[in-house]
């Protein structure tokens, strides 16, 4: 959730940050982070209309809530997000020369038409991969443009993604893997990273977070977050010895290692933020195992 309060908290938590790599990218992409959310704190609260049969269909894995066209993006509102947003990531990487000139001589205005954000608006990922196509072959694509308006995208999606997340809470328990979807129910994207955090009545519990509209949904303790798969045999948690709290989830049955953070308390936990800092042991944890592959 955007949230400037939760951001400034893991912001600062981690200003000391002992991966100087991790520290810079904290550094970049913070203010644009904290700017979302104030820009997010502007709008109305969001109200947005499901049926119960929506919230059961989304927890199930059988529609995403936002396919059904409950939220509508003003084009002009979300230009000026994105032009806020950018001027603030802009600021962050402290631009300079040609790389500065070519970031300024960006027009936003075809990225925010009403036909592409009615197509944000269902699903975020048809979006940005429209983005990707206007762009071409642009080289401020994935350091500039998509975190810009992806980010301006999270500002006008993280209220409902919240509400419907909570709705989606309240139904009732489920206990078997196949209520329990591997993408978000919200709008479909796949989870960018875990948490296990503790609750006054159910011990533990594992949830997955969603970074593209802020969703987020409880999931299986054992369970990839990639293919599903719930063989012991094949997970297996690795981390730095100096920091056990952040944890890769590793998975022989599809190679994948999803970025997993044992909170305690849920209040100390920032999905946007955590994200960030665990690039430094996914990058270490990508290399290790290309060393012993070569």
């Amino acid at each position: 959730m955007l949230n400037r309060k939760s951001l400034e908290r893991s912001l600062a938590r981690y200003a000391d940050h002992k991966d100087e790599a991790v520290k810079a990218r904290l550094a970049c992409f913070g203010p644009a982070l904290l700017k979302a959310a104030d820009l997010k704190a502007a709008l109305p609260a969001a109200e947005p209309a499901w049926t119960d049969e929506d919230i059961e269909a989304a927890r199930e894995g059988r529609l995403t809530l936002l396919s059904t066209g409950a939220v509508t993006i003003d084009p002009a509102a979300y230009l000026d997000a994105v032009k806020a947003i950018a001027a603030e990531l802009l600021s962050s990487l402290g631009a300079e020369g040609d790389f500065l000139a070519a970031c300024q001589s960006i027009d936003w205005t075809p990225f925010a038409s009403a036909e592409l954000l009615a197509d944000a608006a269902r699903s975020p990922l048809a979006y940005l991969e429209k983005v990707e196509a206007l762009a071409g072959e642009s080289d401020l694509l994935d350091i500039y443009i998509l975190p810009t308006l992806g980010l301006a995208l999270r500002v006008f999606l993280d209220g409902a993604a919240d509400a419907a997340s909570e709705l989606i809470a309240k139904t009732k328990s489920d206990t078997s893997h196949h209520n329990r979807p591997l993408r978000c129910p919200v709008c479909g994207s796949e989870a960018a990273v875990a948490a296990v955090v503790e609750t006054p009545v159910n011990g533990n519990v594992k949830k997955l977070w969603c970074t593209c509209c802020g969703g987020h949904w409880l999931f299986e303790r054992i369970r990839c977050a990639h293919c599903g798969d719930q063989a012991v045999s094949d997970l297996s948690y690795v981390h730095d010895e100096a920091d056990d709290a952040h944890r890769l989830h590793v998975c022989k049955a599809c190679g994948e290692a999803f970025p997993t953070v044992f909170a305690g308390d849920p209040l100390s936990f920032n999905a946007d933020v955590e994200q960030i800092v665990m690039t430094g042991l996914e990058m270490f944890y990508d290399t290790s195992v290309s060393g012993e592959n070569a």
